[in-house]
C-alpha cells in the first residue's frame, strides 16, 4: 500500500491545494487583464499631416521622371456617355477606374491630359501631344418582341 501513495514533503500536504488554486487565481487574473486590454485599447488615430508620407516640400521630381520616359503616366480612360459633340462638347469620362464626371473640351484631365474633342463616337485625348481616339462602347441591341417581366409581390398602389 506504501508503493501506491505519492511522497510529498508535509508543507505541500497541508499547503499544496491552496498554492494550486492561488496560481490558478493569478492566471485567470492575468488572462483577463491581457485580454481587456487588447480589446479595450484605443484605436490608433490617422497620423498627422507632418508625418504623413510624401514627397517632401521643395523636391521636384519632374526632371527624374523625364529620364525615365517622360512626363505623366498614360491614363487608362472609358467614356460613359456623350453629352454634345463638336468644338464645344462634353462628355462622361471614367478615369482609371474611378466615377465617372463630366469633362469639357480642352478641360485637363490630368496633369499632361485634356481632353481635345467630343466626336460622335467617342472623344478624342491629348496625352502629351499624342492625340489618341477613345470610343463609346457599344450598346446591346433591345431585345425584338414582348419582354417577359418579373411578378411583383402585390398589387401596384394607385396614385392619384
Amino acid at each position: 500500500m506504501l508503493a501506491n501513495r505519492i511522497l510529498a514533503p508535509d508543507w505541500f500536504v497541508s499547503r499544496g491545494p491552496r498554492l494550486v488554486q492561488a496560481a490558478a487565481m493569478l492566471a485567470l487574473a492575468a488572462g483577463i487583464g491581457l485580454w481587456g486590454a487588447l480589446l479595450l485599447a484605443p484605436r490608433p488615430a490617422a497620423a498627422p499631416p507632418a508625418l504623413a508620407s510624401g514627397p517632401a516640400p521643395g523636391q521636384d521630381t519632374a526632371p527624374v521622371s523625364n529620364w525615365f520616359g517622360g512626363g505623366s503616366a498614360r491614363l487608362r480612360v472609358a467614356v460613359v456617355g456623350l453629352i454634345a459633340s463638336g468644338k464645344q462638347g462634353a462628355a462622361l469620362l471614367s478615369i482609371n477606374g474611378g466615377p465617372a464626371q463630366a469633362y469639357r473640351v480642352g478641360q485637363p484631365l490630368a496633369q499632361g491630359v485634356t481632353l481635345s474633342a467630343v466626336l460622335p463616337h467617342g472623344v478624342s485625348i491629348d496625352q502629351d501631344g499624342i492625340v489618341e481616339d477613345v470610343s463609346m462602347p457599344s450598346l446591346p441591341m433591345p431585345p425584338q418582341g414582348f419582354v417577359p417581366v418579373a411578378p411583383t409581390s402585390g398589387p401596384a398602389p394607385i396614385q392619384g
